[in-house]
């Protein structure tokens, strides 16, 4: 049996519309994003190598749900070296379409982002064009053990940076 079609809001970009859709449902992949919310501390350091030195890392991030709750609003500020980079904005959420969770990235030197997120576990994996990272959640999700890599050819990964973020509320 087929559902009768009502106006609703079915993407807020579109207004209202004649649907026979289903009302969107927030499921277990959305609630595994849980883990993120907070307020965190991030301290480390890039990976120096004989070109450039290892320099200090410090941000304040924090992850919150948008409104539905079925995305994060991830956003960081701090310094890199004695470089104030301003930090970013970042948006999780799982996209049903694709089966996959998504991270779009966008930094304070103008640069955009798209990676994909896997989960097992407690890690939590990026895979984006030219970078890649694991974040692994311990101490009962109170703190994020995260190791960034690079590439320049697209094949090659090197390290970039290493930090750990605890969480502060």
């Amino acid at each position: 049996m087929n559902a009768q079609p009502t106006v609703r809001v079915v993407a807020v970009n579109r207004g209202v519309e004649q649907t026979d859709l289903p009302e969107p449902v927030r499921g277990p992949e959305h609630d595994r994003l849980e883990v993120w919310v907070g307020r965190w501390i991030n301290e480390g350091s890039t990976v120096g190598d004989s070109d450039t030195p290892a320099v200090r890392i410090i941000t304040s991030d924090v992850y919150e749900w948008l409104p539905g709750r079925f995305f994060l609003l991830h956003t960081a500020y701090g310094k890199i070296g004695d470089s104030g980079v301003g930090g970013g904005a970042e948006i999780i959420g799982y996209d049903r379409a694709a089966g996959c969770y998504r991270s779009h990235f966008f930094d304070s030197q103008g640069n955009a982002s798209i990676h994909t997120l896997t989960v097992a576990g407690d890690t939590w994996t990026y895979q984006g064009e030219t970078t890649r990272a694991s974040v692994t959640f311990s101490d009962g999700g109170r703190v994020q053990t995260v190791r960034h890599e690079r590439t320049d050819d697209g094949q090659t990964y090197a390290p970039s940076m290493n930090v750990v973020l605890t969480r502060v509320d």
